[in-house]
């Protein structure tokens, strides 16, 4: 394991490249909002040092302490992470693309059996709505 435990029994873990990033999205809002350190260490029951320690990304924040800061920042919790996309795996991908195909066959099946105009372009204007909305 990565973790190496410290002499009081806590264990203690190098921060990453992704605590660096948190810490400088806390600097950038705290600034936003034209707040010091220690103004935000006093919103947080915290010494100053501690805001410099995670700004610098040199502390872990916890999920609840992230949570505060957003809070007293009135920033959303994503905002202080950076985008990410989760890749379906090649199989999952090529399922999903399958039942969109099919559901594709489907409505066009469906539609293909509309005889009377109305009724044809009231579907048709359901789809284009439905194609703005995404």
């Amino acid at each position: 394991m990565s973790n190496l435990a410290n002499s009081n029994g806590h264990e203690t873990r190098k921060p990453t490249d992704a605590d660096r990033f948190v810490g400088q999205k806390v600097r950038q809002a705290r600034r936003e909002l034209g707040l010091t350190q220690e103004a935000l260490s006093s919103l947080l029951g915290v010494t100053f040092q501690q805001i410099q320690k995670y700004e610098a990304g040199q502390s872990r924040l916890s999920a609840g302490r992230l949570r505060e800061i957003a809070i007293a920042l009135n920033k959303p919790i994503d905002y202080f992470y950076e985008p990410f996309v989760i890749e379906l795996p090649v199989s999952q991908k090529a399922e999903r693309d399958l039942k969109i195909m099919g559901l594709r066959q489907d409505g066009k099946r469906l539609i293909d059996r509309i005889e009377d105009d109305r009724s044809l372009r009231t579907a048709i204007h359901i789809l284009e709505a439905l194609e703005k909305s995404h």
